[in-house]
């Protein structure tokens, strides 16, 4: 059944770095993982607490580090919940498990929706205070910071997901070495995907911590769009965009020679008004131009459904209103779940669905007003 050209003590074919015998020899009569030892395992990684300001500033971190909300304003999640309730991914292991990979919206409590262990108590005042304490006037302090906090978010989750590296080399355990192979196959490949994120992270953590340490704003770019009401879907996510509204390619996420843009995108209410604003970095403009172009170079009619189908098609931490949900239509739900399935997907091949044109029409709050922050854009005739 196993190879016997592997010696005992060569490194083990699965790239584990492990000697054959101490990995994958007699795989198939090793103890399968426990599914409440990954659900264990995934929660711990996903609850670790760090705080992500830049490490000149932790010598000044107080208090404990809090379970820090992603959308700005405490009142955010209030205005479109049900019962203190909104709709969400819900990502822990058991959740994935009991539903078979395909992704549903469950009730989450709006104390915990939106929320990571990644700021001490004194960073998440002391840095977000232009959003939660100010009225927001799409400064460029403030558009960074939407950026900025989105952009933590996913940093910490890509370190997650890189620390829990050996529970997926384990999952193999117990099974015959054809389901070995192709697990450890999808493995190296999100392997593969994983490391060239956190560098690419990595390339645009110091341009956010350049901004923040000089208090120089000015590299900020962003696109709000204002609404009457808050918005019924609310998102704060980090992306590497790769086509436009176009359906045109915007970078190869699979050149690794080359560093991504990054784009940063978040929706939340102000207690005055509905805010959804796209935000990046001088370094990003490239691509993230181009991107915003070709979704304002659309009649206006078609801003709002492109948007929400967007957030759907590009981010998991997105927060839904359970109300706005229930009264809309089964083929509304049923077009956005399928773009929440193309997002998570690891067997579709990355593709522009579901951004180039409406799907369906969206009872949205009305659109008040578009702000453009260190970017300018005329309108193709």
């Amino acid at each position: 059944m196993y190879n016997t050209r592997i010696g005992r003590n060569a490194p083990c074919w699965c790239g584990s770095q492990k000697k054959y015998k101490k990995c994958h020899l007699f795989r198939d009569k090793q103890e399968p993982l426990k599914h409440w030892e990954i659900n264990k395992e995934f929660n711990s990684v996903n609850s670790r607490k760090k705080c992500s300001s830049p490490d000149s500033f932790h010598k000044h971190c107080a208090g404990n580090v809090i379970r820090a909300h992603t959308l700005p304003k405490t009142s955010s999640l209030k205005a479109i919940a049900e019962n203190g309730h909104v709709l969400g991914l819900k990502m822990s292991f058991e959740v994935i498990r009991k539903n078979k990979g395909k992704p549903t919206l469950d009730k989450i409590g709006i104390n915990h929706a939106s929320t990571f262990n990644g700021f001490c108590k004194y960073h998440d005042d002391v840095i977000f205070a232009p959003l939660e304490k100010e009225l927001f006037d799409a400064t460029h302090k403030q558009c960074f910071l939407l950026a900025y906090r989105a952009f933590a978010r996913e940093y910490y989750a890509k370190e997650g997901a890189q620390e829990l590296s050996p529970l997926r080399l384990g999952v193999d355990k117990g099974k015959h070495l054809e389901a070995q192979l192709d697990i450890q196959m999808t493995n190296f490949l999100y392997e593969l995907g994983t490391k060239a994120a956190i560098e690419d992270l990595k390339h645009q953590k110091h341009h956010f911590e350049l901004a923040l340490k000089s208090d120089d704003f000015s590299s900020t770019r962003a696109v709000v769009f204002t609404f009457s009401e808050a918005p019924p879907v609310m998102v704060c996510g980090c992306i590497n965009p790769d086509f436009d509204f176009d359906g045109m390619p915007l970078q190869d996420l699979m050149n690794f020679t080359k560093r991504t843009d990054n784009l940063s995108v978040t929706s939340y209410y102000d207690g005055n008004r509905g805010i959804i604003a796209f935000s990046w970095l001088e370094n990003s403009d490239e691509t993230c131009s181009k991107l915003m172009m070709s979704l304002l170079n659309k009649e206006q009619d078609q801003y709002v459904p492109l948007i929400i189908q967007y957030m759907f098609k590009n981010f998991e931490n997105v927060f839904v209103s359970p109300i706005w949900w229930n009264e809309t239509t089964e083929s509304i739900k049923g077009g956005l779940m399928k773009l929440f399935v193309d997002n998570i997907s690891t067997e579709r091949s990355p593709n522009a669905d579901g951004i180039t044109k409406p799907l369906d029409t969206y009872d949205f709050p009305t659109l008040s007003e578009i702000v453009t922050v260190g970017w300018s854009f005329n309108k193709e005739p």
